[in-house]
């Protein structure tokens, strides 16, 4: 990682830190002004370290952060509404200090994002809220990452400050009475943001790290807290770093995505497995099995198997089968087909596939068809094979899917 990219990093990590300690002290209703402090020391920072950075790049960050929200609300103090805490110059240095200090970083996020995941707010506002001010990206970086123009994006993030400033201040999640309602929003949202850094929407950048890891990053956190810490947050931890250890044979070294079978296992993240084994193990607790259980299980047996023949497919089918009473969806039941194939054959796995032309939501999806086509190939079948990649190419979202399913075409033009 090169210095520019340690300190981008930095700041989108210290700027989470800060808005959420900052909205702590400040209530809900001046996130606006939250937002102005933490900008104004990001901005004092790339000042300050043209020529270098300081021995402690995340301390000079929140001490510029301290002063310079204590020179904002002491010109502000008549102008608005704070908190009692702040009432004296004495109270408020402490306020403030003990807010940003390392010991409280946790719980302030956690504040944040459930506050965030309000039940009268939707997901995509959920999604957009934690971005912003968990993941400290700009309203044009989440445009960019879901497709929308700007403004949508401002308008979620009016109608999220809105909600928030109906609040006093941000509650502890302990405190809260709609604990299991938010906290299902949570890891909907953290799921989602997981998949944008995974697979996602934007067509020049489909696989960004960096989301993954602040997805999991923000899963982890729930874990700090006794009322968050749940079975279900661990089997979401689990399947986060089971599929973050493929981030680097996702992609090869011309942007194009690599099929799962052509990996190169041994550039997997080992530690990483090993850290979602230990998820898995710690969502053991308690008896139930939620589809969080279900599909991190079929993530770590991709993730521990020496190869595509050597996978348990037995055990991935029945996940399958169990995530599809649970929750069906098209495309469940796209990879319990695909899953069916490797374990009963391409003929079995060929009849599931078909059984789901009609549904609405697959025949736009480039993925349902190069899966057709995949299963076409191995059959021998290159005119319908070649056919269904077609179909693939013209639905692809980005180049990094249509040059990936015109090499498949290629091969079979070879073979």
């Amino acid at each position: 990682m090169s210095c520019a990219e340690l300190v981008e990093d930095l700041f989108r990590k210290e700027y989470a830190h800060l808005v959420s300690a900052l909205t702590r002290v400040l209530g809900p209703s001046n996130i606006p002004l939250a937002e102005d402090v933490v900008h104004d020391a990001l901005v004092s920072a790339m000042q300050a370290w043209r020529l270098g950075l300081p021995q402690d790049p995340k301390a000079w960050l929140i001490r510029a952060a301290h002063n310079r929200a204590i020179d904002i609300i002491r010109r502000e103090q008549r102008h608005r509404s704070f908190l009692p805490e702040l009432a004296t110059m004495t109270a408020l240095t402490g306020t403030i200090e003990a807010a940003l200090a390392p010991a409280a970083e946790s719980s302030s996020q956690l504040a944040m994002m459930f506050a965030v995941c309000d039940p009268g707010l939707n997901r995509e506002t959920h999604v957009t809220l934690i971005l912003r001010w968990l993941c400290g990206l700009s309203p044009k970086e989440i445009g960019q990452a879901f497709l929308v123009d700007t403004q949508t994006i401002d308008r979620r993030l009016h109608r999220g400050r809105g909600r928030l400033r109906q609040l006093g201040r941000l509650p502890d999640v302990d405190d809260l009475p709609d604990i299991d309602t938010r906290r299902d929003s949570v890891l909907r949202s953290l799921y989602l943001l997981f998949n944008e850094g995974y697979h996602g929407s934007n067509p020049h950048d489909p696989v960004r790290p960096f989301l993954c890891e602040d997805a999991l990053r923000l899963t982890e956190l729930l874990l700090d807290a006794k009322a968050t810490a749940r079975p279900e947050v661990h089997a979401l931890a689990a399947l986060f770093c089971f599929d973050a250890a493929r981030l680097p044979t996702r992609l090869d070294e011309h942007g194009v995505f690599v099929p799962l079978e052509d990996q190169d296992r041994s550039r997997w993240d080992r530690a990483r497995i090993e850290r979602g084994l230990m998820h898995l193990a710690r969502s053991a607790a308690g008896d139930h099995l939620s589809h969080w259980h279900l599909e991190a299980g079929i993530a770590c047996e991709h993730a521990i198997a020496p190869s595509i023949r050597e996978t348990d497919w037995d055990r991935i089918v029945g996940f399958y089968q169990v995530l599809a009473q649970q929750s069906w969806s098209p495309v469940v039941a796209l990879n319990r087909g695909l899953a069916v194939a490797e374990r009963d054959g391409i003929d079995a796995g060929r009849r599931e596939l078909i059984a789901l032309a009609g549904e609405p939501k697959l025949s736009r999806y480039p993925f349902y068809w190069a899966a057709r086509a995949d299963l076409e190939r191995r059959a021998g079948c290159h005119t319908a094979a070649r056919e269904h990649y077609s179909r693939a190419i013209a639905l692809s979202r980005s180049p990094a899917e249509r040059v990936s399913f015109e090499r498949r075409i290629e091969s079979l033009e070879i073979s």
